[in-house]
């Protein structure tokens, strides 16, 4: 089943018996011919496929009481997501998603879940996951609201010159209007960043800002034959707002906002 959140694949890690476990990092359809290198774990195992339904678990074997763990897991878990998408289309698991058997992986992920993993991969063939961040530099925020509302600054400046005691409502009701524009101002920013840019994709997720710094986290998918008008948007947007915002571009990345899978604990 599919979910309309932003969050990765997700799954619930084994708990019954055997000596080993198997750790899913992704799907993607058969015919494959599999992946070199070693994944997670201390002593990592080899990177191997279990097929069915017409799809391919790309897994390793890790020990039974294998729990996630630190960087070293984290970059082993990218790296092979990485080698399958220079070749593959990819329905990614997020890190630490472990199930007890092969057995397991076909019947609960590849046979329950053939229908949905059909209509990810429809909507994901050709197409790539691009992530553009913008980040506020030198007050950029605060610069523009003033800029566009100058009374806020000549009534901070009078207040500057008044007795703290004596001015204290009015320097309460000067920060929620300061606190109001800024709020608008971040809407209006985050519209004037994300149309352009939406119209470069197929499909396209906000998400929330994480820090004050931060203007826009988008994330895009993109016909990757046409890649090329998203890039000229982000060296337009990046010219046009240069004074006040910095911008990062990256990708091609594992499509997981774009291909959120629930597996449930039915059995």
């Amino acid at each position: 089943m599919t979910r309309s959140g932003g969050s990765p694949a997700a799954g619930l890690p084994a708990t019954d018996g055997g000596t080993s476990s198997v750790y899913v990092y992704a799907v993607v359809r058969a015919p494959f011919d599999g992946v070199s290198g070693d994944g997670v774990g201390a002593r990592p195992g080899p990177v191997r496929k279990i097929e069915a339904s017409g799809f391919v678990a790309v897994v390793s074997d890790v020990p039974e009481s294998w729990r996630a763990a630190g960087r070293a897991d984290v970059e082993a878990h990218d790296r092979v997501l990485a080698g399958l998408l220079e070749r593959w289309t990819v329905v990614p698991m997020r890190f630490g998603i472990v199930m007890a058997t092969d057995d397991e992986v076909r019947e609960r992920l590849l046979e329950r879940h053939a229908e949905d993993l059909e209509a990810l991969f429809e909507r994901l063939d050709g197409r790539q996951q691009m992530t553009v961040k913008a980040y506020y530099v030198n007050e950029g925020l605060l610069r523009e609201v003033l800029r566009r509302n100058p009374e806020l600054k000549r009534r901070s400046d009078a207040l500057e010159r008044e007795p703290p005691a004596a001015s204290h409502q009015q320097r309460i009701d000067l920060g929620r209007e300061v606190a109001a524009a800024v709020e608008e101002q971040r809407a209006l920013d985050e519209r004037v960043l994300v149309e352009p840019l939406g119209e470069a994709a197929e499909a396209i997720r906000v998400e929330p800002p994480v820090s004050e710094k931060q203007a826009v986290t988008v994330q895009l998918l993109v016909d990757a034959q046409r890649r090329s008008r998203l890039d000229a948007a982000v060296q337009r947007l990046s010219a046009e707002h240069a004074d006040r915002l910095a911008f990062r571009y990256v990708g091609p990345l594992p499509p997981y906002s774009f291909c959120d899978l629930i597996l449930d604990e039915e059995r």
